[in-house]
């Protein structure tokens, strides 16, 4: 997952970056991998099919309990939180330069543009439940909604997130009606890679747009919160942010445990409305737990002083800061253990094994992002998503005319 255009420059550019929007990108993005992971196990029970594990151990009906409470569904308003946060903040710098943000907005609506494509890419090759697409069309839809002012912003934030819990909820109550033996829950179709990546496709067209719409309260929230530089400037609203911490931590448990319940096996013969009812509430209880994530995380910021202090801080920063390129290699390590047509990990292992996996991958990502830190290089998603970007919106010719200049007054970047 990208940041967003939370940032118009490179790695290794001068000015100094905030530690909480790096830190929190970095810590959700394993967040992710537990929520992505079990969606390869065989019946999987958190909450995308609403089935127990078919093992039904005591570790994977804790697993999935927890995951239900503290991940499914907080991971994905913490990362649009942080989207829009991005977002907000480059308008928001072309307003204190004393600009209109015409420029800004239209490195931002390429930006996008190019974000779909990738999100197209990426479920092709990799992965059906890909948000690269979503957030790329989220983009080009809100743009024009960052500015209102604020009652409007907040309104349009609280309907949508009612919207949104509404369509998930009731998306994942309907997937709950299947055969929970079915291999992999469904996240792999086929056992033949060519087959199985048409559907990753035909899965993309329509989660797309659903992802964009549960997606774009918090993003709205995001984009308020860059108004005041909440995450660069922690100090200055450490009690709102403790604030949020807790009522939305509160919030996001109380909410999920009732579908923890059926999860994790406990309870077996919910009727389907029931289910319906419980999930739209899960959903919509986890927008207050992915913005008490952020704020929890703009906190431990804070107590770090707002600065890398440490080689796992760095590190774990430093994979946020490549957000899109980890997110993506979770990607290809879900496909190889999990693919039934690579080591079919998914049915051999419960709900606890794979979130062990999912904690593998996002630590071999962290080390990846450090890797590149030393190196002075960033992300290869960033990288490559920077240059179309960038080269896109350039009149033609204009790289062969400004090269000579470029060469000249700008030092090599990777």
């Amino acid at each position: 997952m990208s940041d967003g255009a939370a940032r118009l420059s490179e790695p290794g550019a001068p000015s100094r970056r905030a530690l909480a929007p790096d830190l929190a990108r970095g810590l959700m993005l394993l967040i992710v991998a537990l929520v992505h992971a079990h969606m390869f196990v065989r019946g999987s029970a958190v909450v995308i099919r609403g089935y127990p594990p078919v093992s039904g151990s005591p570790a994977d009906a804790l697993t999935a309990a927890l995951l239900t409470v503290l991940a499914d569904s907080r991971s994905f308003p913490m990362f649009a939180l942080l989207f829009g946060y991005g977002t907000g903040r480059i308008l928001a710098r072309e307003r204190e330069r004393g600009r209109d943000g015409a420029g800004a907005r239209a490195v931002l609506r390429r930006r996008s543009r190019w974000l779909l494509v990738f999100g197209f890419a990426h479920a092709l090759l990799l992965f059906a439940g890909d948000v690269l697409g979503a957030y790329g069309l989220l983009g080009l839809v809100a743009l024009g909604l960052t500015g209102v002012r604020d009652r409007t912003l907040f309104t349009l934030a609280g309907a949508a997130a009612l919207v949104g819990a509404l369509l998930y909820g009731g998306t994942m109550a309907a997937n709950a009606s299947g055969d929970p033996g079915d291999t992999a829950a469904a996240m792999f179709l086929a056992a033949e890679p060519a087959t199985d990546a048409a559907y990753r496709v035909g899965t993309w067209l329509f989660t797309t747009p659903l992802f964009a719409v549960v997606s774009l309260g918090p993003f709205l929230i995001g984009a308020r919160a860059a108004r005041q530089r909440i995450l660069e400037e922690p100090g200055r609203h450490w009690l709102l942010l403790r604030r949020v911490a807790v009522a939305g931590t509160v919030t996001g448990v109380a909410g999920g445990l009732p579908l923890a319940l059926i999860t994790s096996g406990t309870w077996t013969t919910a009727p389907s409305g029931v289910t319906l009812g419980l999930s739209v509430l899960h959903v919509l209880t986890g927008y207050a737990g992915g913005c008490a994530l952020a704020a929890a995380v703009a906190l431990l910021a804070l107590r770090l002083g707002e600065r890398r202090s440490g080689a796992v801080v760095t590190a774990v920063a430093e994979c946020g800061r490549r957000s899109m390129s980890c997110y993506v290699w979770q990607s290809v390590v879900w496909l190889v253990l999990f693919a039934p047509y690579a080591f079919g990990l998914g049915d051999r292992i419960g709900v606890h094994g794979s979130a062990l996996v999912a904690f593998g991958a996002w630590c071999c990502g962290v080390l990846i992002a450090e890797l590149l830190r030393r190196l002075d290089r960033r992300g290869p998603a960033e990288a490559l998503l920077y240059r179309a970007t960038r080269r896109a919106g350039k009149p033609p010719g204009a790289h062969r005319l400004g090269s000579a200049a470029a060469r000249s007054t700008v030092p090599p970047r990777p």
